[in-house]
């Protein structure tokens, strides 16, 4: 069935602040919370909360030291899509500059809401119709034209030859996500 928690996740993902400070916390492990706010050019307040969001996905690890706070790119073992999700975010930093980070944040934006991750499983049995999907997901026409133009934004789904279909990815988010959906 649907994990309420990965659709979650995606949404935490699809934010530019946070894929930002996570990035950093990837390439600078360690750093305290005043570092990254610094960094990102935010409140202490926001880092703070931005990356509570990071930690309570299973993303992020802390280390208290004194009154210090430190990051670390680390999977929740309690969170099962965690360590997939992970991985697949550190290959995305070590693959694409900081510059295309909105990629990564498409990408999860595509598929952070139930309704899109269900349409994103009914075609991974093939391609439909428009008419086929809303079936499908007894969706409203337009509900479901709102979350296919998600979908196409973050490279999910394309149309061809009159019917809507999953598209091709290489990018290392999309194909953990896919592998856990």
């Amino acid at each position: 069935g649907l994990s309420p928690t990965l659709w979650r996740t995606c949404r935490v993902l699809s934010g530019k602040t946070r894929v930002s400070l996570f990035r950093r916390v990837v390439e600078t492990p360690g750093q305290t919370v005043t570092e990254l706010a610094k960094a990102e050019g935010i409140s202490l307040a926001r880092a703070s909360q931005e990356l509570r969001r990071l930690q309570s996905r299973g993303l992020v690890g802390v280390e208290r030291s004194g009154r210090f706070v430190r990051y670390y790119p680390e999977a929740d073992p309690l969170v099962s899509s965690a360590k997939p999700l992970l991985r697949a975010m550190q290959e995305a930093c070590s693959r694409v500059p900081a510059a295309e980070d909105r990629q990564i944040t498409l990408v999860a934006k595509g598929v952070s809401h139930a309704k899109r991750m269900a349409l994103v499983q009914a075609l991974r049995e093939g391609p439909m119709e428009f008419g086929e999907m809303q079936a499908r997901l007894d969706m409203p026409e337009q509900t479901l034209r709102h979350h296919v133009r998600f979908l196409i934004a973050g490279g999910w789904v394309r149309r061809q030859e009159g019917k809507w279909g999953l598209a091709p990815s290489t990018h290392p988010l999309a194909k953990a996500l896919m592998g856990l959906m």
